[in-house]
């Protein structure tokens, strides 16, 4: 049985950007301070590296695929660091209008809800060292700026941003109430200016953080669910294509994305992505499909070729996808999980074939296999193993095509391709794959559930009769 992969080690380029954003943050602190004293200035500099050393520590153990993107760590860096030059020179101002949250909520969106809360708490403390503001500050942008990240990862709607932007107010006007409270014994020192902060920075964040997004998804190709919502609309010019010129495509996917989101949610991952992904995962059969089987209406073109020219259409299909994908600017982690959806297997059915009608003649196995990469995400998996169980639950015969036998193919399909390796370089834990396997039974559970017997035949012409 094959052992899973671990997952990527930590590169040159992440240590080069740790050092970097480290000391940018030490220089532009102590060039804020402007203070005289050595020992100061070497005790901020020791507690900014300890940050980033147990920032990098919490990534390396909770967010290791963030090192597998080189685009996602360059857009972390620079989010960072656009957010904490301000952050570190606003200090003269009132702390309540300090954009802390800015930081916290682009990466929550684009990147990891936890890394953009972690992430959130070195720029208050980072704040707090320039400042000197007491326990406020920290109390203030820790609980706003976290459920900020938390809240910010629902606006996949455009239309949600002022439910958003309201309950943030809201938060913001709480936190206001109650450090008076704590700090005075009582609501009598409270200003109203303070309450009008930090209703400004509640709505200025959301503003700036969705406003911004077109542009961070442009410069970094990343997915936000914003932009993958959008994508999800049946409109798109792929998905019409697909509608028209290969409709069993169509209809594949739709089922293969139904599959993949309700797995994705259960063991809690992107369900958006997976959704996603996997609407648009065989885009690239839109070249020749009625070279696939579910496009065909009893005309098999196949029937003409070899079974090496056969399997070469098959297989080109996801390089044309990725082509696709590409020229309609689709995200990397769509066309990443387009390149990956098949791996590296082995179109077993023209390599069979071409072996019964090889005459004695060796038959080279990569010539019908997928270039791969083995899915690198977990999203990319899940949509590998729905993408083989729906094509073979749709080509059983209808006698055949009950829940019993559906579970047992399940099962086969998922234990097959982690035999085969093929799960090995994604994060899926072997305790998820029952899982994702009882997560498809449920969708077929809707599709295939025992039918209520209605009247007979002849009881429903006498209806009819009757009302002639």
């Amino acid at each position: 049985m094959p052992t899973k992969k671990k997952g990527s080690k930590v590169n040159l380029l992440t240590i080069f950007i740790a050092i970097i954003t480290g000391l940018a943050t030490i220089i532009s602190v102590l060039v804020a301070l402007n203070s005289n004293n050595t020992y100061k200035n070497i005790g901020i500099a020791g507690f900014i590296v300890l940050l980033f050393v147990l920032l990098y520590i919490y990534i390396y153990y909770y967010n290791r695929t963030f090192f597998k993107y080189k685009n996602k760590t360059l857009l972390y860096t620079c989010i960072y660091i656009i957010v904490m030059v301000p952050v570190v020179f606003m200090n003269k101002l009132p702390y309540l209008l300090i954009p802390i949250p800015i930081a916290g909520m682009l990466i929550a969106m684009m990147i990891d809800n936890r890394l953009g809360i972690i992430t959130n708490l070195v720029l208050t403390i980072v704040g707090l060292l320039v400042s000197g503001n007491g326990i406020e500050f920290f109390i203030f942008y820790v609980i706003s700026g976290s459920l900020a990240c938390l809240v910010i990862s629902q606006a996949k709607k455009r239309n949600k941003i002022v439910f958003i932007s309201a309950f943030l107010v809201i938060i913001n006007v709480i936190l206001v109430l109650l450090i008076n409270l704590y700090k005075y014994g009582s609501l009598t020192n409270l200003q109203l200016t303070d309450i009008f902060y930090g209703i400004l920075n509640s709505i200025f964040s959301v503003i700036i953080t969705i406003g911004s997004l077109p542009l961070w998804e442009t410069l970094f190709d990343v997915a936000t669910p914003v932009k993958l919502l959008e994508l999800t609309n049946s409109d798109h010019k792929l998905m019409q294509r697909l509608l028209i010129e290969a409709p069993g495509t169509y209809h594949h996917s739709q089922m293969v994305s139904n599959l993949a989101q309700t797995a994705a949610n259960d063991i809690g991952c992107n369900a958006l992505l997976a959704k996603t992904g996997a609407l648009y995962h065989d885009i690239g059969k839109l070249k020749n499909p009625i070279y696939f089987t579910e496009n065909q209406n009893g005309v098999n073109p196949h029937d003409d070729l070899d079974p090496i020219s056969s399997a070469k259409i098959i297989i080109n299909h996801v390089d044309y996808g990725v082509k696709l994908a590409t020229e309609n600017h689709l995200p990397k982690p769509i066309r990443s999980i387009i390149k990956q959806h098949h791996g590296n297997t082995l179109v077993k059915y023209f390599y069979h074939e071409a072996k019964e009608n090889s005459d004695g003649f060796v038959v080279d196995e990569n010539e019908f296999k997928y270039n791969g990469p083995k899915p690198q995400t977990n999203e990319a998996a899940i949509i590998m193993l729905a993408d083989c169980v729906e094509a073979y639950v749709r080509a059983l015969p209808e006698s055949k095509r009950t829940l019993t036998n559906i579970e047992v193919c399940i099962d086969e399909i998922i234990n097959n391709k982690f035999q085969e390796g093929q799960l090995n370089e994604c994060n899926l834990k072997i305790k998820e794959l029952p899982i994702i396997g009882y997560s498809f039974m449920k969708v077929y559970n809707g599709l295939y559930h025992e039918r209520v017997e209605y009247p007979n035949d002849k009881g429903e012409d006498e209806v009819v009769n009757n009302n002639k």
